[in-house]
């Protein structure tokens, strides 16, 4: 009886676990580097920092797009606004193939090397992206609005993340001492992006 249930032992078959399709999904340049779970990219709004094994590539920050069936997922190098711990779609309007977003990240400063300036600091960036659904590329711009590491200091009125959309985001902070930014976002013209009355 035990060589019977041995020799059975010996015979069963392992079940090949499934693995979901990616195929109309938009990867990185990169992608053929990831493992098989890493390629599986979830179909939900998700900004998230990628390190990478290999140390000679920089930490990227990474972002995940959904439109109705189309996904993009989009990363960029970024070792200051590392592991976000606040990510939230602030705007996201389709006009035709081109689908315009604006997304809010904040970040506790996370320092590569010893600053103790920094360690209860903010690292906040906000990201414009025009993308075309059609060829699923897409332009990206994005503005410091708050930074220990780079010395960017938040003079917004009201709390970014709270912004309702009825008006015009107006971002206001200071750069580099005595360098005073204001740019706007206007919800009625997401084509236009950002626009600067300081600066050209």
């Amino acid at each position: 009886m035990i060589f019977v249930s041995f020799a059975n032992a010996q015979t069963k078959k392992t079940k090949t676990p499934k693995v979901e399709s990616t195929e109309n999904d938009s990867l990185i340049s990169d992608s053929t580097k990831l493992t098989v779970k890493e390629l599986i990219i979830p179909r939900q709004f998700l900004v998230y920092t990628k390190k990478s094994k290999n140390k000679t590539e920089r930490i990227k920050l990474c972002f995940n797009l959904i439109t109705n069936d189309t996904v993009l997922n989009y990363c960029m190098n970024d070792s200051i606004c590392r592991d976000p711990e606040v990510f939230k779609l602030l705007f996201q309007e389709k006009k035709a193939d081109t689908v315009y977003v604006l997304i809010y990240v904040d970040a506790f400063s996370k320092p590569l090397t010893n600053d103790p300036k920094c360690e209860s600091g903010k690292e906040t960036k906000l990201f414009f992206v025009r993308w075309n659904t059609k060829t699923n590329k897409s332009i990206w711009k994005q503005r410091a609005i708050s930074s220990c590491m780079k010395g960017i200091t938040d003079m917004t009125k009201e709390p970014i993340e709270d912004w309702d959309k009825s008006s015009p985001l107006v971002l206001n902070y200071y750069k580099g001492g005595d360098d005073f930014i204001e740019i706007t976002f206007d919800p009625e013209k997401p084509d236009l992006g950002f626009q600067s009355s300081s600066e050209n």
